[in-house]
């Protein structure tokens, strides 16, 4: 290998910086480092790659790996707790990769296990630290200096565990007619569902990608700010009694290289077929490491009854458009699909996911409730592997239900059965929540703003989680965030508010909560709160009597808090109490709701506590007597 120049050796060393600063940033990427570096993402991996052979996120993954092994090795933490320290979301991803490196396990190396000869620590730098320059006696031989013998390994294939990760773009509708574009999309949700199912492998989710549907952006800018490697084209050209469907797998960096360009045909009821092939071929070109399940998964194939599926499609093509008349139209297609083959589980799980976003915070959605659960539970006995049942199902037990075993239970196997699950993700940070576990909270909060970067709920739910562990200068950069994705987004104001409030800057939260919906109970309930802080008692009671002009449309559980700081005390027990016992949303978050400090002292707020049946609670409890 030839000796670098002194150029080259102080941008590596200004490489290492960067990411010895931000080793623990889950968030940090190469975008932050090219950017911190004063260089374009395309430039940066220009020079890495002629400087030392590597990719930046190699780099960065490769300290990462280091600074873990180093820790194992003097046992500071558990695995899990390094992997989160080193920057990695997923401990199980990290074991994956760090084997892959080292050529045995975390675990291993915390037992005194020897790395191989042939796993990373043979590797030794010729960079010379400056002569001012400190760095740890433990970490500099595989910190810095790694970096340029990486490349040897790379060429030799003695370590290649980048991470994978792709954005599939909404195809083209090339049949003919726009009355095909539902079945368009519901082949675009198909490959980013399967996708989804490796674990090894990042994926956008829908959302974030339908951005791009009518965009003429560069493939590396698309790749840019999604963060991704690889991006899959399409189109659809016949979807009659067969279909036909063109895939392009394109590798972005450093510069565009077609992985894949391959036609797909057949019969319309063997649809799956045709998704498991491109799935199949796909993590063949990038070359995934897929476990032995995640195989057996994909060796397994349905046919479908053509006209059932097409209903489907449909029914799920109007649940998107989140209209009321949308809705109605959506619920029945799929109880024509359910009507045409009560065997199939797709749409029991589409009717799953519809009538539990229907009813989730909504006063009467009993029916709503009961008809999801009993949807989802059809959806995954006939099939325990679809999302839409688990998210359902999830959010049923977590919200309404109040089953927290349960909620746990199906969290978890959704995420074995979906990694890259973002609704879900985002739901079980409020799991956490209501179990006092701050870390996994903000933990799956990021991960879904990883899957879902465009989405400013996903965005401003993690400033609130931020807000919740008290790290307000966090709050506030994902609130603003949010802010930027889609101006004023509720959760958003509402963040930059309560982080204002804890600065004592009252006014200032003011003007943020003046700009949320001023016709919903919950925002008019922290607007209050804010008032009577600031001394404007008067106002808050305004909006107190305005609600009360219909008290039967209110949300209980808010008209609770809002008695509660106007000092109505009998009345705030009152209206919670009934809340809790129709467990009404989001009544188990009260321990979180600072607007709940004016009760917390009365005896009631201990009984009330109880009802809910949360370990989080009963430890608060005992500490009070």
């Amino acid at each position: 290998m030839k000796n670098l120049s002194s150029i080259d050796d102080q941008f590596l060393r200004k490489i290492h910086q960067n990411i010895e600063a931000n080793l623990a940033d889950e968030d940090f990427s190469v975008n932050e480092l090219a950017q911190n570096v004063g260089l374009s993402r395309s430039m940066l991996h220009r020079k890495l790659t002629k400087t030392c052979g590597k990719s930046a996120s190699e780099l960065i993954k490769e300290i990462r790996l280091a600074h873990a092994k180093t820790m194992l090795e003097n046992n500071v933490a558990t695995v899990s707790e390094i992997a989160y320290q080193v920057g990695f979301r997923n401990p199980s991803y990290f074991n994956k990769v760090f084997k892959s490196s080292y050529k045995v396990s975390p675990g291993d190396i915390k037992k005194g296990i020897k790395v191989s000869s042939t796993g990373q620590s043979k590797f030794f730098s010729r960079i010379k630290p400056e002569k001012h320059y400190r760095y740890g006696i433990f970490i500099l031989p595989v910190l810095i200096l790694c970096i340029i013998f990486f490349a040897g390994a790379y060429i030799s294939g003695l370590f290649n565990s980048k991470e994978s990760s792709i954005a599939v773009l909404p195809l083209h509708n090339l049949t003919g007619s726009v009355d095909n574009n539902y079945f368009v999309d519901g082949m675009h949700d198909a490959l980013i569902g399967k996708l989804g199912q490796f674990s090894s492998l990042r994926v956008i989710s829908r959302t974030s990608t339908l951005r791009y549907r009518d965009d003429q952006k560069l493939l590396s800018d698309i790749a840019n700010e999604l963060d991704v490697n690889c991006i899959v084209e399409g189109s659809v050209i016949n979807v009659d009694d067969s279909i036909r469907i063109l895939i392009q797998l394109i590798d972005v960096f450093p510069e565009e290289r077609h992985l894949l360009a391959k036609e797909y045909k057949d019969e319309i009821k063997n649809v799956f077929a045709i998704q498991t092939s491109v799935i199949k071929d796909i993590a063949d070109e990038i070359e995934l490491e897929l476990s032995d399940k995640e195989k057996i998964k994909l060796s397994k194939t349905r046919k479908v009854n053509p006209e059932t599926y097409k209903a489907y499609l449909q029914g799920m093509h109007y649940l998107n458009q989140g209209t009321h008349k949308a809705f109605e139209k959506g619920i029945q297609y799929l109880h024509g699909a359910i009507k045409n083959d009560p065997g199939d589980p797709l749409a029991y799980a589409g009717l799953a996911i519809g009538y539990g976003f229907k009813g989730h915070g909504e006063l009467n959605s009993k029916d709503a409730f009961r008809l999801a659960l009993s949807s989802a539970n059809k959806a995954l006995k006939l099939d325990p592997t679809i999302d839409e049942a688990y998210n359902a199902l999830a959010l049923l037990y977590l919200y309404k239900a109040w089953n927290w075993p349960k909620a746990k239970e199906t969290f978890e196997n959704a995420i074995r059965n979906n990694p890259n699950n973002s609704v879900i993700h985002a739901h079980f940070a409020w799991y956490h929540v209501l179990f006092g576990d701050k870390k996994k909270a903000i933990h799956h909060g990021r991960q879904a703003t990883i899957l879902e970067p465009f989405s400013p709920a996903y965005a401003s739910w993690l400033g609130l989680l931020y807000y919740h562990d008290k790290q307000y200068d966090k709050a506030e950069k994902w609130a603003n965030k949010a802010l930027k994705l889609k101006e004023n987004v509720p959760y958003g104001l509402a963040t930059l508010g309560w982080v204002c409030i804890q600065r004592k800057e009252y006014q200032k939260a003011i003007d943020y909560f003046e700009k949320l919906p001023a016709n919903n109970c919950h925002w008019n309930t922290i607007l209050g709160y804010a008032y009577v802080k600031a001394g404007q008692k008067d106002k808050a009671v305004a909006l107190w009597n305005k609600l009360n002009k219909n008290p039967n449309e209110q949300n209980p559980y808010h008209m609770g808090i809002m008695a509660s700081y106007l000092g109505f005390i009998d009345k705030a027990f009152e209206l919670i109490d009934e809340a809790c016992a129709n467990k009404i949303y989001p009544t188990s978050y009260i321990v979180f709701n600072p607007c709940g400090e004016y009760i917390r002292s009365d005896s009631r707020y201990n009984d009330l506590l109880r009802k809910l049946n949360l370990p989080y609670n009963k430890t608060i409890l005992s500490s009070k007597n």
